[in-house]
């Protein structure tokens, strides 16, 4: 998998994540120049190419799996790792639980776009959601795109994949929490709703809503 761009590697580069190898075109300015120094602090190859080896940096940049849309939306920068493990849906709900009194988990019905999933994960990591559930199918999978819109998010918020997402809602309810649909015909606000519970926030596929 390859992580792009300068916000989510130095997010990466900051976790615990093992990582390959970081690329970079070779830049002026501090932002570059800081990101090298956290690779060699975590003992992380550097490869950097100049003006003239373009070709050299968009060649490493395919080799690892990105495509030639990607590679321009890049900075000059990609980090190589291993796979981002989802987690076991039970395991995240005990992990929320045990973590604070009231959690919130977003599960997504069929949200296809990477860009809409890069945003669940950055808008979770500003507000705290102790986790996001796909489905394992007929959702977008966590892509370079979805990873570096999140701006880090991907980091912060831990993801789980479930075969059936009713199933999962109904897991959920066994272990106490609330079951709250998202929708634009609702006739209450959720900033105005009061939850004394471990709540679980449904939103749905970006054409079709909720399935019922």
């Amino acid at each position: 998998m390859i992580i792009l761009g300068f916000h989510a590697v130095e997010a990466i580069l900051q976790s615990k994540q093992s990582i390959k190898n970081i690329y970079c075109l070779q830049k002026e300015g501090t932002r570059a120049t800081q990101l090298k120094s956290l690779a060699n602090q975590r003992k992380v190859t550097w490869k950097e190419f100049g003006s003239k080896d373009k070709h050299r940096f968009e060649a490493e940049f395919k080799r690892a799996g990105g495509t030639g849309a990607e590679v321009e939306t890049s900075q000059g920068i990609f980090a190589e790792i291993g796979d981002i493990q989802s987690i076991p849906h039970l395991d995240l709900l005990r992990m929320a639980k045990h973590k604070e009194e009231y959690p919130i988990i977003i599960y997504l019905d069929n949200v296809t776009d990477p860009q809409n999933l890069g945003s669940m994960l950055r808008s979770g990591a500003f507000f705290g959601v102790s986790g996001i559930v796909m489905t394992e199918t007929r959702s977008s999978p966590l892509t370079p795109a979805a990873i570096k819109i999140s701006s880090g998010g991907f980091i912060h918020v831990p993801t789980s994949r479930v075969p059936n997402l009713a199933r999962a809602l109904e897991e959920a309810k066994e272990e106490g929490f609330w079951i709250v649909g998202l929708s634009e015909k609702a006739t209450e606000a959720f900033e105005t709703a009061r939850f004394d519970a471990p709540l679980c926030l449904v939103i749905g596929n970006e054409e079709t809503g909720i399935r019922q």
